[in-house]
């Protein structure tokens, strides 16, 4: 609010505080006309319709998170959610978000939780800050939905002139101060009360009561009984009550030391999420802005092109950050699948380098490779992840490169058996380096980056080299660097690999990706995404037909005759029903073309385990979006290529 009072140019905004002690004299306020807006209402256009009221632009996302008494939670079933029966906004998050659920209401939110804990419902929800209030009881758990509440202001409906002025004050907020405050109201600490305190510390709490007790008890002892006797047990109670004193300070320091540990990792990550709402803001507004200048361009054709080109490294750039955030998410809560697979290491080498060197040599950098010859041997491991590994390095040398500075990389083995070895991967530069003291205290740490100012040229996440350690560790290697500040640096990994003695050099066949007349049934309910497959498709030839969820998709098919469609792409997360489930269902038709007809999941669940849910519920394929125009076809024309293969 005190933001919000003087962005607009030459108008002043007033703004007066009214509360209400339940949820329902708040709505029935601002329907009778005694107050103009509402703070918060979670979008929902039909249910602020159904009450009365109209609703802003999104303030503020909020991370929701499904509390439950059961070992496992799936957000995608019909689950049944115990909500208090004054929370409307909750109630109007779950029915717009989740319209499969069953919301049970209960007069007080202690009468939904113990509902939940006594098995009556699968789950209470609550907004990802009080979640741990939640996880004081060890018998409950945590899942992190997938859909956010979005958090906007409520007006009467019939204001628009309001709306329209809470709109703009939106937009014009400065953007770095509100989301500071957005951080802050966030992450907001929750006030301790006395039973609080006790309840987290009973140990060290008991202790000082104890000590306190048994010191009193020793003084009444010594004033009352002067004998030896006396004197021999004080001092052997004193010997214990210094002991006991001593397990206090140590309990005390690891309390201190936990107390540090947390205010820097809370320091760390609200200056993650600082940085990322800069370090997202600067592609999309790259994107925004050149979508502008392209608009108005009219037929400038080097101006297009010029601009499509830093709309595409935008759009680059934001994908990494995204995806760097989930890579990081995902090990440290250790759901990472590393299941290994037969890999050629020349293979793997030849990609990394031909997709790295161009961007090299477009930055003026000289690349230097050398390794020794794998081309006939195979070693299970994990192609991903190895990628990962030795792209984020070379990725970082590139980035903190100097002008006309140079990269050198190499792969040798260091040590072979008959069915093991262990290679060495090098990548040495020639640029800005790192201190001692940052490589041993923050190089791993997540978050942190050399050169941390805000207007630094090296943009990014600071995930990149903790992705790369945790990924090598994982692998059962090492990883080591040597550098100096202005000088340059080396790193230097080290992996053991099981030898695939069975393996047999295979040559991928070539063959024509060619998907012209191929009849798609393209299920999609994002009307944007639905518009840019459309575009990819029928540019390359293809016919495109297009239904707006897993349902409507099993009912096309149905009613078509067979051989009317060859493919059949489908989105994973819709509404109605989902694409796993329209996949089973497709696949368990009475016909023949049901078994055969290679269904594609495309969606933007790109972990390797939503690849491997895609499989088990039938589907053939998995293309992550954003969606590659030639990746697109290849997958396309290797599924009816291998579909003709079975029919020959």
């Amino acid at each position: 609010m005190d933001l919000a009072e003087n962005c607009l140019q030459g108008q002043t905004l007033e703004f007066e505080l009214n509360g209400y002690e339940t949820r329902s004299e708040l709505l029935q306020a601002l329907q009778d006309g005694k107050i103009d807006l509402i703070f918060h209402a979670n979008q929902n256009p039909y249910f602020a319709e159904t009450n009365g009221f109209a609703l802003s632009d999104t303030l503020l996302t909020l991370d929701m998170a499904a509390i439950t008494a059961k070992d496992s939670f799936d957000e995608n079933k019909e689950n049944i959610a115990a909500v208090e029966e004054d929370d409307f906004a909750l109630k109007a998050y779950l029915s717009y978000n989740y319209p499969q659920w069953k919301v049970v209401e209960y007069e007080t939110s202690d009468a939904a939780v113990k509902a939940m804990q006594k098995g009556e419902t699968d789950c209470i929800v609550s907004n990802s800050g009080t979640v741990s209030d939640y996880l004081k009881n060890n018998k409950l758990h945590s899942a992190f939905l997938t859909k956010e509440a979005d958090v906007s202001f409520a007006v009467q409906q019939g204001e628009p002139v309001l709306l329209s002025i809470l709109n703009k004050t939106l937009t014009s907020m400065p953007t770095a101060q509100f989301s500071g405050a957005v951080v802050s109201y966030n992450v907001s600490s929750r006030k301790v009360t006395v039973r609080d305190f006790i309840q987290d510390n009973l140990l060290p709490v008991s202790l000082i009561v104890g000590i306190s007790f048994f010191i009193v008890l020793c003084i009444i002892l010594r004033s009352w009984k002067k004998s030896k006797r006396a004197e021999e047990r004080f001092k052997k109670s004193a010997e214990q009550a210094l002991k006991l004193n001593q397990e206090l300070e140590e309990k005390r320091q690891e309390l201190q030391n936990a107390l540090v540990e947390a205010q820097s990792a809370n320091k760390a990550k609200t200056s993650f999420l600082n940085n990322m709402s800069h370090d997202i803001r600067t592609p999309i507004n790259g994107i925004m802005g050149m979508l502008t200048i392209l608009e108005k361009s009219g037929n400038d054709g080097e101006r297009a092109k010029d601009c499509l080109n830093k709309i595409n490294e935008s759009s680059k750039l934001l994908l990494s950050l995204v995806n760097d955030v989930l890579d990081m998410a995902k090990l440290e809560s250790d759901t990472v699948v590393f299941g290994d697979e037969s890999i050629n290491l020349d293979q793997v080498c030849k990609e990394i380098t031909e997709s790295l060197y161009f961007q090299a040599e477009e930055k003026g950098l000289h690349v230097i490779g050398e390794h020794d010859d794998y081309s006939g041997i195979y070693v299970w491991s994990n192609a991903v992840h190895l990628k990962k590994v030795l792209m984020n390095l070379f990725t970082n040398s590139m980035k903190y490169n100097k002008v006309n500075g140079s990269i050198y990389m190499s792969m040798r083995t260091i040590e072979r058996s008959e069915d093991h070895m262990t290679c060495e991967f090098k990548i040495r530069d020639n640029g800005i380096g790192m201190s001692e003291e940052f490589i041993k205290n923050e190089l791993f740490t997540p978050f942190v980056q050399a050169d941390n100012s805000p207007r630094s040229d090296y943009n990014g996440t600071g995930l990149g080299m903790p992705i790369v350690k945790q990924l090598v560790e994982k692998m059962g290697g090492t990883i080591t660097v040597e550098s100096k500040l202005g000088e340059g640096s080396c790193f230097t990994v080290i992996l053991p690999f099981k030898i695939d003695t069975n393996a047999r050099s295979e040559e991928k066949e070539d063959f024509d990706a060619d998907i012209s007349d191929i009849r798609i049934l393209l299920v999609e309910d994002n009307e944007l995404n639905a518009e840019i497959a459309e575009f990819m498709l029928t540019e390359n030839g293809a016919k495109v037909e297009t239904v707006n969820n897993g349902l409507e998709a099993v009912q096309h098919f149905e009613a078509s005759a067979p051989g009317t469609y060859d493919v059949i792409l489908m989105d994973v997360m819709m509404p109605v029903m989902d694409g796993l489930t329209a996949a089973r269902t497709i696949r368990a038709l009475e016909r023949q073309d049901a078994k055969t007809i290679p269904i594609i999941a495309m969606t933007a669940n790109a972990f390797r385990e939503d690849a491997e849910r895609c499989m088990e519920a039938g589907m053939n394929a998995h293309l992550a979006k954003p969606l590659d125009d030639e990746k697109i076809k290849q997958t396309i024309s290797e599924e009816l290529r291998k579909q003709n293969a079975c029919h020959e």
